[in-house]
């Protein structure tokens, strides 16, 4: 593995992006603006902003930096480095996770304000400790951005590997279509759901226990995405 180049590849995919970042950044902080102090219409308007924020960056990520070498036509300039196909997916693996991770840390904030509970009072007003507090803080980024980056990486993952446009929106439909008729639908029926939640919510040993199975689904997806990678011999 060629460590130098996949960092010169890195910092190009977050060169190319830098526009387009900031700008999706600023949309989040807006949003995070909004969900905090714009009342009732406010929030809902800052809550709206951020959930687009979350799929725009997704899609963005994907379609440029992956799917668009092609297009820009700098898959030329990559194919002239020493690297292998897998290298250059590492690369792509690492530059749109960092690029996705900036403006979705901040539109995941603005995702706070959802509960009907005044979270910034609730914390104001209780005895629990700093850390404590800051413990909770990590285990609702980890929550909401796991879950997002899991699925996140089965799509960048099919991108990665499939280069097609094509293949890359069936397995985007396929996951919208699957889980978001089991959230919508399905889940709201199922008794455990609800339960699951509020032990969510208390910190209660299904925490931990959900944020290693999101990193564990995102390990899994990553290193079989390496895997295939690792079987193609060249870029074309």
């Amino acid at each position: 593995m060629n460590t130098r180049v996949i960092l010169r590849l890195i910092v190009k995919d977050c060169s190319l992006m830098r526009v387009p970042i900031a700008l999706y950044t600023a949309a989040a902080i807006v949003g995070l603006i909004l969900s905090a102090a714009g009342g009732t219409a406010g929030r809902g308007a800052g809550i709206t902003l951020a959930l687009n924020v979350l799929a725009g960056v997704s899609f963005h990520v994907m379609l440029g930096p992956v799917l668009g070498e092609r297009e820009r036509k700098t898959l030329a300039f990559v194919m002239s480095l020493p690297v292998t196909p897998r290298d250059a997916a590492i690369a792509k693996l690492l530059s749109s996770f960092l690029l996705f991770l900036i403006p979705a840390t901040v539109a995941a904030t603005a995702l706070v304000f959802i509960s009907p509970v005044d979270v910034l009072a609730s914390m104001a007003a209780s005895d629990r400790s700093v850390l404590s507090h800051v413990a909770g803080w990590v285990g609702y980024y980890g929550l909401v951005l796991g879950a997002w980056l899991l699925f996140f990486s089965v799509v960048l993952a099919a991108a990665i590997v499939s280069e097609s446009i094509g293949w890359t929106i069936a397995v985007l439909t396929g996951l919208i279509f699957v889980f978001g008729n089991f959230a919508l639908q399905v889940a709201p029926k199922l008794g455990w759901v609800g339960r699951y939640v509020r032990e969510l919510v208390r910190g209660e040993p299904v925490l931990p226990a959900t944020l290693l199975a999101e990193a564990l689904g995102i390990a899994l997806v990553v290193a079989l995405m390496l895997t295939l990678q690792g079987r193609k011999t060249s870029f074309v």
